[in-house]
């Protein structure tokens, strides 16, 4: 029985003695890895784009550089390959003013100038003051006729050259909350257009077809707008909405035939999906316009549809009318840090009256684009 005893006392023994020798062995194995150890190095498609976003080229681009950006693209679409040089100043004044000036050149000899003074922290920064200046001289403006029924073969071009200078002074009623007076003086005029391949647009259409094709007039501008804004980021956000609504009354300064009033209704929704890498996105909007008496609304300003910001199958400006309407959707997905794809659908059209108010009959399209980006904002998109 002793015996039992002690050769079992023995065996526990030797297992402790073999535990004890394994963890010894665990422990110096995990102290020679320790002392080895190497910073982790990311994948090298992911260093790749970090060495591209911290590059001279890509900051500039972004408007990153103390200030100075280029930008490329085009004034508006269809206008040709244009340069756009810019500057931002957001610390002036110790942070008071902010100032931005861009200039755009267009090989179509198109030109867009804009100087921007903002005053963003008024009455303890509950108050705020926006002044911009903005001149255009566009030299192939598409017009196609008027209202939902123009044709694709009635395509003409106009030169539209206008000049805008707007004061908003607002307060920000609680967050993301804000309201604003509109107070501006918009100078137009149109001209024949500069592209030899479309009729000019005073040849085929006249005043009665193109209210205001054959004499110009000036505005005095005068309204406001409310705005709810609570976007995690105001370009390219992953969640939050932006509901805007904005009523302005155009007066006729020159001719006395085209004063009228319009109301712009904007509103969009952004759903995360995937930890925000995945996004859909909604858009709804809608222009509409009144007169009085025998007033009328000038072609040139009145609401249009078409291109990569509404009906993104469309033509740029593909059609004119006293109203419109339109509603999108995007499913929109990350394929990498600085590129992102998307998916959408339109639906839009102008119309006459406002009791044509409806989703009936609406031109639409669908198609997927791509879209270069930086961590804050989009650089470049193709619809």
């Amino acid at each position: 029985m002793l015996k039992t005893v002690a050769l079992f006392i023995g065996s526990l023994g030797l297992v402790y003695a073999q535990s004890e020798s394994r963890a010894g062995l665990i422990d110096s194995e995990r102290l020679a890895k320790e002392s080895n150890l190497s910073p982790e190095e990311p994948p090298q498609a992911e260093a790749r784009i970090e060495a591209i976003e911290q590059s001279v080229p890509y900051r500039l681009v972004t408007g990153e550089l103390d200030g100075f950006g280029i930008g490329f693209g085009t004034i508006l679409p269809g206008s040709g390959f244009a340069i756009r040089p810019r500057y931002t100043r957001p610390d002036l004044l110790g942070g008071r003013l902010t100032l931005r000036v861009q200039a755009l050149a267009a090989v179509n000899q198109s030109y867009l100038g804009g100087l921007g003074l903002s005053l963003p922290n008024l009455l303890g920064g509950h108050g705020f003051v926006d002044f911009n200046v903005v001149h255009r001289d566009i030299s192939e403006m598409p017009y196609y006729g008027p209202g939902p029924e123009s044709q694709k073969t009635g395509r003409s071009n106009y030169r539209l050259e206008d000049t805008n200078v707007e004061l908003r002074p607002g307060i920000r009623i609680y967050k993301g909350l804000r309201a604003s007076l509109i107070g501006s003086y918009l100078a137009n005029n149109t001209g024949p257009g500069h592209a030899s391949r479309y009729i000019s647009a005073e040849q085929q259409y006249g005043p009665d077809a193109a209210p205001g094709i054959d004499r110009q007039t000036n505005f005095w501008r005068g309204g406001g707008q409310v705005e709810f804004d609570w976007r995690d980021r105001p370009s390219n956000p992953t969640k939050g909405g932006r509901y805007s609504a904005q009523y302005v009354r155009y007066l006729d300064q020159s001719l006395g035939a085209y004063s009228f009033l319009r109301l712009d209704l904007d509103a969009s929704q952004y759903i995360p999906l995937f930890n925000r890498t995945r996004v859909i996105a909604l858009h709804g909007a809608s222009s509409l316009t009144t007169t009085s008496g025998n007033q009328r609304v000038p072609f040139y300003v009145q609401p249009s549809l078409g291109g990569p910001d509404t009906l993104r199958g469309y033509r740029f400006n593909r059609f004119y009318g006293d109203n419109s309407t339109l509603v999108s959707a995007e499913y929109r997905w990350e394929a990498s840090p600085i590129l992102q794809m998307v998916v959408f659908a339109d639906g839009g059209k102008v119309f006459n009256r406002w009791e044509q108010w409806n989703f009936h009959d609406l031109e639409t399209d669908v198609g997927f684009g791509i879209r270069i980006k930086s961590p804050s904002r989009v650089v470049f998109k193709m619809v």
